[in-house]
């Protein structure tokens, strides 16, 4: 009885903690809609120099982008979407350095004829996409940025590792019990 105590507290403080990271106030970051350039590669690392930044514009060719995860090299204040953005859902992973962008979609060129120029449709994107951001805090050479494309949300993960610990729980408590 001891440990699912124990377990139902350290619940209930990993999930407080991680509601606890969503505040968000600046820089802006968002995902918006543009011209066919590059493919996507899943991963891409920009070298920021400037306090206002936009990417050069990527498409996919399968598949659909449902969120970002934003890495700084240098930290920042709090996080929040950029007006306009199709992942408007912005949430603090790391306080100044790391956060996570969702509730959208990016679609693949072919998914919508007529759409293939990077028309944005709500929080959707049909085509190409590029990064905005606003307000950085520069180091001294300037900030790397990194966009990783889907990654596992922290409420997912939260979910993962505690079915994980109450198996471990009950394979504790069964390995304990007399014979």
């Amino acid at each position: 009885m001891k440990n699912v105590r124990w377990f139902l507290v350290l619940m209930l403080l990993g999930l407080s903690s991680s509601a606890a990271l969503a505040d968000s106030v600046d820089p802006a970051i968002g995902v918006l809609g543009s011209g066919d350039q590059t493919l996507w590669p899943g991963s891409e690392t920009f070298h920021i120099t400037t306090v206002n930044f936009a990417s050069p514009s990527f498409f996919i060719n399968e598949g659909t982008i449902t969120n970002f995860l934003v890495t700084f090299t240098t930290e920042q204040g709090p996080f929040t979407a950029l007006a306009g953005s199709a992942f408007p859902t912005v949430t603090t992973i790391v306080p100044g350095f790391e956060a996570l962008m969702s509730g959208g979609t990016i679609f693949p060129l072919s998914a919508c004829d007529g759409c293939g120029d990077g028309t944005q449709i709500g929080n959707q994107i049909f085509g190409s996409f590029f990064f905005e951001l606003r307000g950085l805090t520069l180091g001294s050479n300037g900030t790397d940025v990194t966009f990783t494309s889907n990654v596992p949300e922290p409420g997912t993960m939260i979910l993962l590792l505690s079915g994980l610990g109450a198996m471990g729980l009950l394979r504790l408590r069964r390995n304990k019990a007399p014979n």
